[in-house]
C-alpha cells in the first residue's frame, strides 16, 4: 500500500500525532528498551484500520517490531512532505519578491 494513500484522510493533527508518537517512541526505547505505551495502542490501533484483514498482536514481538517500524516510516513520510510543502513555500515567496523587485526597478 501507498503512503500517500494511507495519510491522505489524516488531518494534520493526526499527522502531528504520529510524528510526535514515533520520536517519543524512538526515544523511549533509546532510554528504557521499553515501547512508549501511547504510542504503541495508537499504532496497532491504526494498523487494525487500515489492514484488517492482517492481523497484529501487542503480545507478538516481531508484530510490535514490525507495526511501529511501519509507522516510524510514515512519520517520515509525513515529514519529508511537510518540509517539501515548505521549501516550495519560500520558493514561491522568493518568486514574488523578485518580481516586485524587477517592477520596481523598471
Amino acid at each position: 500500500m501507498d503512503l500517500n494513500s494511507i495519510i491522505k484522510d489524516y488531518s494534520n493533527d493526526k499527522k502531528n500525532l504520529i510524528i510526535s508518537l514515533s520520536a517519543k517512541n524512538k526515544k523511549s526505547i533509546i532510554e528504557w528498551d521499553k515501547y512508549d505505551n501511547l504510542a504503541l495502542n495508537t499504532f496497532f490501533k491504526l494498523w487494525h484500520e487500515h489492514f484488517p484483514n492482517q492481523t497484529q498482536t501487542k503480545s507478538c514481538r516481531s508484530c510490535r517490531k514490525t507495526v511501529t517500524r511501519f509507522f516510524d516510516n510514515v512519520a517520515d513520510f509525513i515529514s519529508n512532505k511537510i518540509l517539501e510543502e515548505e521549501k516550495k513555500k519560500k520558493a514561491i515567496a522568493k518568486k514574488k519578491i523578485k518580481k516586485k523587485a524587477d517592477v520596481k526597478a523598471k
